[in-house]
């Protein structure tokens, strides 16, 4: 069962729950917009400072492929290649260093370059890693089976960007084109590489500024190139294989850059970045909350204003009484409970009197209605008993049976009350007996299980003679032996125990408290136990609950009556 509050209570936590939820929705709200364009504000400044990036890596490239243009073009040193076979190499060598790193072009945005070159005289050396050739001049059967050597070739002449790693000693960024015959495009004449160090490249993220934990690098397929600056081991795990699930944490912007493939990133945590929002969530959070305060004073005052006269009319419903009326400055729905409720209580008090006039003369006329029900047809039958002895003769029998029906008759007016004595109604049932035993041929006893002296409680006439009647009709008929009846009255501390038993031939007990309990006379189905049905309606009619009507068997193999009464309502 759910614990009940006061009207004030109800009316105090409504008005915080409303405050507190209006509060937060306010408080999420702002965090909520404050966050959003804290995202929005650094997604800007990224893109901006990151295309700025693009813009300068891809100048910085463009130069590089422009280099290499111009010196794939030259018509010397194109010359100079066609005729490997003729002239001596180291000459040659010498010629070719001297023409490719004499441009101050190269010695801003390069750290070397080498020509692979086709040599049908094996004039030149192979390339290696060692670096034991001061030269850029190399052959290009050496490199033939080298991954970006055959890619390169492949491309038909357009640039190739790829990180070697394994040539130099820290890792460099290399651009590779066919170097074609400008007389004769059919012709081969090697492979041009132009290299540079990536320190170079990403010099130009070094300025980029994306906060305390923001950080710019650049992609380029599996690998990642980035400053002196620590990546975060998330950052270098994740890419670029399991970039959603790194923008789950992180915000994310690109550009691509250099080559296809190839982009520049600048990512930045998204918890840094709602932890500037704290600072205006605090503030929030301090100002909802000396407003839920001053709320909380407000809410009491009001609820309690409200509640206060609703409290004092339930305290007088629940004592039925009469209640002053209200300060009118309260609101007139109160008022006019209050006028409504006076109103209620003057006509309810009408009500109950009326109601209570009514039912004591419906009580009254039910009883007299029912008493009135009861031994018709056993006046009758008596009446033609003495008749029937008058005609014989028997005028002693006629006397006796005149006697004992005028008292049976005497007990039964009883002046018109409804109550009798407890000793009166015993000496009606003993005078109901004597008239029986007349008709009977004396074959009916009553025994009286009687304390001595006899309680002095009244109780409502004429309930043990109709059960002694039931015995006799029921019990005894057809019945050889001496039929014999007990009334037996004891009490206990509460109660008050009255009982009619026969030994007669017994009869159905589930029936008989069957009908014990119908509230209507069913004289149809029940004619010969109507009389139950009576001493029922009668005992309620007086007692209300505070009594027990029922039949069990007993010992003779007859049937016992009882009946319990409170002497709570004696």
């Amino acid at each position: 069962m759910s614990r009940q509050h006061t009207f004030e209570k109800i009316l105090f936590r409504s008005y915080i729950k409303l405050i507190l939820t209006a509060a937060l929705l306010i408080a999420v709200f702002s965090a909520s917009l404050d966050t959003l364009n804290t995202l929005n504000n650094e997604k800007q400044n990224m893109y901006e400072s990151l295309k700025q990036a693009q813009i300068n890596i891809n100048n910085h490239t463009q130069m590089i492929t422009d280099y290499l243009t111009l010196t794939q073009c030259d018509s010397e040193l194109q010359t100079k290649l066609k005729n490997l076979c003729i002239n001596p190499i180291m000459p040659l060598l010498t010629s070719i260093n001297e023409m490719l790193f004499s441009v101050d072009l190269f010695k801003k945005n390069l750290e070397s370059m080498q020509i692979f070159a086709y040599d049908n005289c094996n004039f030149l050396p192979a390339f290696s890693s060692s670096g034991q050739y001061s030269n850029a001049l190399f052959s290009a059967e050496s490199v033939a089976d080298e991954e970006w050597f055959q890619n390169t070739m492949a491309l038909n002449g357009a640039s190739y960007w790829f990180i070697d790693s394994v040539n130099f000693k820290k890792a460099t960024l290399c651009c590779a084109r066919i170097l074609y015959d400008v007389n004769d495009l059919h012709h081969i004449l090697g492979v041009i590489k132009a290299n540079v160090s990536v320190e170079k490249l990403i010099s130009h993220l070094g300025s980029l500024s994306f906060g305390e934990k923001g950080y710019a690098f650049i992609l380029t397929g599996n690998n990642i190139l980035y400053t002196d600056s620590h990546i975060p081991e998330i950052i270098s795990e994740n890419l670029p294989d399991k970039e959603e699930e790194l923008r789950s944490t992180h915000l994310l912007v690109k550009f691509p850059v250099i080559a296809e493939g190839w982009e520049v990133v600048g990512a930045i945590s998204k918890w840094e970045l709602y932890k500037n929002t704290l600072q205006n969530l605090l503030l929030i959070v301090m100002v909802s909350t000396l407003t839920l305060l001053l709320a909380i004073l407000i809410s009491r005052q009001n609820s309690r204003r409200i509640s206060s006269p609703i409290h004092q009319l339930c305290e007088n419903m629940q004592a039925m009484k009469k209640v002053e009326m209200p300060d009118r400055s309260h609101s007139i729905e109160i008022c006019q409970l209050y006028d409504t409720y006076n109103e209620m209580l003057a006509r309810n008090d009408a009500l109950i009197k009326s109601r209570e006039e009514t039912l004591l003369k419906y009580k009254q006329a039910e009883m007299a209605a029912l008493q009135s029900q009861m031994n018709p047809h056993f006046i009758y039958n008596t009446l033609e008993s003495i008749n029937a002895l008058i005609s014989i003769g028997d005028n002693e029998h006629a006397a006796q049976m005149t006697t004992g029906l005028g008292n049976f008759l005497r007990s039964s007016l009883n002046n018109g009350n409804n109550f009798i004595t407890l000793e009166n109604e015993i000496k009606q049932v003993s005078s109901y007996i004597q008239i029986q035993n007349l008709r009977y041929s004396n074959k009916l006893r009553l025994i009286l299980d009687l304390p001595e002296p006899l309680p002095d409680y009244r109780i409502v006439k004429l309930i043990l003679q109709p059960l002694v009647e039931n015995s006799i009709v029921h019990g005894f008929k057809d019945f050889n032996d001496t039929g014999k009846i007990t009334i037996s009255v004891h009490e206990t501390e509460n109660t008050l125990c009255l009982s009619v038993a026969d030994n007669g031939w017994g009869s159905d007990i589930e029936m008989l408290n069957y009908l014990v309990k119908q509230r209507t006379l069913y004289k149809d189905d029940n004619i010969n136990f109507y009389c139950i049905q009576n001493v029922y309606q009668r005992l309620t009619n007086c007692y209300g609950k505070e009594f027990r009507f029922f039949y069990e068997e007993n010992k003779d193999g007859g049937v016992t009556a009882t009946i319990q009464i409170s002497k709570s309502v004696l």
